[in-house]
Formats: C-alpha cells, sequence, structure tokens
C-alpha cells in the first residue's frame, strides 16, 4: 500500500503541475498577441468560445475554486497536526457549489495568475512539510476527515423552507485533492479548446500535455500500453 507520504507528496505534485500549466498558458496568450499582448490576450481570456460556450477564464477560475478549497483544508490539517489528535477534530467542511462567479478572478489575468501562484505555493508548503518523511504527519492531513457538499439537481438549492439543501458527503482531504486534479484536467481539456479554436494560440504554444489526463499520456506514450 502507498505510503501517506508517498501519496500527499504525489497529490502535491500533480496539482502543482496543473497550476503550472495554467500560468504557462497565461504567459503563452500575452506572448502570442504582441508588444501589446496583456490588453489583446485579457480580450481573448474573456471572450466566451462559440464551440465551449465559455471562456478560459472562467474555466480558470471554476477549476481553481475547487482547488483552492481542497488545498486550504489540507494546509489547515498540516497547522493541526501537532496540536491536536486526529480523533479529536471536527470534519472539515467544503462547500463546492457557494461560490462567486464573475469577477477579477475570470476576467483579470493579474489576479488570476496571483490566485495560481499563490495556491502553488499552499501546496509546495506541504509538499515540503512531508518531504522528510514524516508519515504520522502525511496521514493526519491525507486520512483527515472532510464534508464535501454539492447541490447534486437544480432541484436541491432550496428546500421547502427556503433553507440550503446541499448534500454533504463524507470523504477525505487526500480524496478531495485527487478530485481537485481530475476536476482540473477536465476543464484544461475545455480551455485546450478554446485556446486552439478561439484565442489565437497554435499547439506548440501550450505546455506539454496541456488538458490532457494522465492516463492519456501514457497511452499514447507506451506501446506496451496500447497492445494489452
Amino acid at each position: 500500500m502507498t505510503s501517506a507520504v508517498t501519496l500527499l507528496r504525489s497529490l502535491c505534485r500533480s496539482n502543482g503541475a496543473l497550476l503550472r500549466q495554467k500560468v504557462g498558458l497565461l504567459d503563452a496568450l500575452t506572448a502570442r498577441h504582441g508588444p501589446d499582448g496583456l490588453a489583446a490576450a485579457t480580450e481573448v481570456f474573456t471572450k466566451p468560445c462559440p464551440i465551449v460556450g465559455s471562456s478560459i477564464g472562467q474555466h480558470l477560475r471554476h477549476s481553481m475554486d475547487h482547488m483552492e478549497l481542497a488545498a486550504l483544508v489540507a494546509e489547515a490539517r498540516l497547522r493541526s497536526a501537532y496540536d491536536a489528535p486526529a480523533d479529536a477534530e471536527e470534519p472539515a467542511q467544503i462547500h463546492y457549489d457557494l461560490r462567486v462567479r464573475g469577477g477579477t478572478l475570470e476576467t483579470d489575468m493579474a489576479e488570476s495568475r496571483k490566485r495560481i501562484v499563490a495556491v502553488e505555493n499552499v501546496l509546495e508548503g506541504i509538499h515540503d512539510a512531508v518531504a522528510a518523511g514524516l508519515n504520522g504527519v502525511a496521514s493526519h492531513i491525507v486520512h483527515g476527515s472532510v464534508h464535501a457538499s454539492f447541490y447534486l439537481s437544480s432541484d436541491d438549492a432550496e428546500d421547502r423552507e427556503g433553507e440550503s439543501s446541499e448534500s454533504a458527503l463524507p470523504s477525505t482531504v487526500g480524496r478531495e485533492l485527487g478530485f481537485a486534479a481530475h476536476h482540473a484536467i477536465h476543464h484544461l481539456a475545455m480551455v485546450r479548446v478554446i485556446a486552439l479554436h478561439s484565442a489565437g494560440l497554435e499547439e506548440e504554444d501550450l505546455p506539454p500535455d496541456f488538458g490532457r489526463a494522465p492516463s492519456t499520456v501514457r497511452y499514447a506514450n507506451d506501446p506496451e500500453i496500447r497492445r494489452s
């Protein structure tokens, strides 16, 4: 079985790599659109793609909403690792559907970059904290209890008394970090379509394997997998 240290470091690395892909995309947009790159890049960053029906900024903001929540919960578990036994802590609460749409995080490339870098720094801090092989700390984080809440249908937005009726699903910090990476790949795949068809980018402008799932990359690169 994979140790907690190995698993947590892998989760931090995978999410961090996706965040660096997002920064690479922002750099590519600015570089592609000439001397007045930022203004022109911002226009394509915020313009909805007719194929997808949404913008690059919207997809980055939405995927960051999820990844940021998971990263901050993991950071809180790291801070509490030396303060209290795991069974003394209440489950962390994540409300994925209570988020702010619109605003500068999907219209301002500089603000989007700041948010991406800030979350990457959180994940790097967690990765480095357990790099010495502190399996107890890593286990405290990875196996930390979480209640992840969603609306399971549009009818669930309010119950009959007008109260929020999210569904809270039991989970762990490690599971939510894995979900954040999986969710981000899905949205980067959509961003890839927008970038190549509406934002003026070419394939060579994108970071390597941008918007491609690890299983897809492995399948493409390993002849043994394709033959099996």
